[in-house]
């Protein structure tokens, strides 16, 4: 089901956690309408896809987290050009609904380093200490540990080949670095921008080396705009 060339460029897109139309994913895939209708249809029996209706318009989205992590670790296994030939994609991304790419490891290997974290059995367990720097990002774990979903799984990086943090505890600090305006999004990518704050708040508040988060792509002065949409 995902070998084929259009649907693993639709699933590409659709990770961004998105919902897009069959118009978006076809020209994303440079397929036809049609053929774009014919492997929607089949994703969407094959539980990879589901569709909304809104109004007149189906839009088309991931079936669940799962589905992401699967497409994410497939593509570790493909070729690694696209890592020296986009190297936002590389430094930060979204993968699904948390954070994927070289910030994503540092930030990881922190946490770990800091006995934030530990690897329990498979997933990542956060320990008292971390409950206490989580909170300071208003992350409210005992709601998350009650979601029906993995709370912090491991989510194979395939720029990095290594594991990021996944799960509601990857979903919650995305969307908690998003508030702070640490990251930004950039228009048609799932790359996401390091801000100036974020470079102060990841360095002076989760102690990422500085040499990492000044190894940042520069990007040009109008960064919602690309000249080669990312994956």
């Amino acid at each position: 089901m995902i070998g084929e060339a259009g649907r693993i460029q639709m699933l590409a897109v659709l990770l961004d956690g998105n919902r897009h139309s069959a118009g978006e994913l076809a020209m994303a895939a440079a397929v036809s309408p049609q053929t774009a209708s014919s492997h929607l249809s089949k994703m969407v029996a094959g539980s990879l896809v589901v569709v909304e209706h809104r109004g007149r318009q189906r839009l088309y989205r991931l079936k669940n987290a799962d589905v992401a992590a699967a497409v994410e670790a497939l593509a570790a296994l493909a070729q690694p050009t696209i890592a020296s030939t986009m190297p936002e994609i590389r430094f930060a991304r979204s993968c699904y609904d948390h954070l994927a790419g070289v910030l994503a490891i540092a930030l990881r290997d922190e946490l770990l380093r800091r006995h934030a974290l530990r690897c329990r059995a498979g997933a990542f367990v956060v320990t008292p200490k971390g409950n206490r720097l989580l909170r300071a990002f208003d992350i409210d774990l005992d709601a998350l540990r009650g979601l029906r979903r993995s709370f912090a799984h491991p989510c194979l990086d395939w720029t990095e080949r290594h594991h990021h943090i996944g799960g509601a505890l990857g979903s919650a600090l995305l969307v908690s670095f998003f508030e702070m305006k640490w990251i930004a999004r950039m228009r048609d990518t799932r790359a996401v921008r390091l801000t100036h704050a974020g470079e102060q708040g990841f360095e002076r508040f989760l102690r990422i080396p500085s040499a990492v988060l000044r190894a940042r792509p520069r990007l040009p002065s109008n960064p919602g705009r690309s000249d080669q949409k990312l994956l």
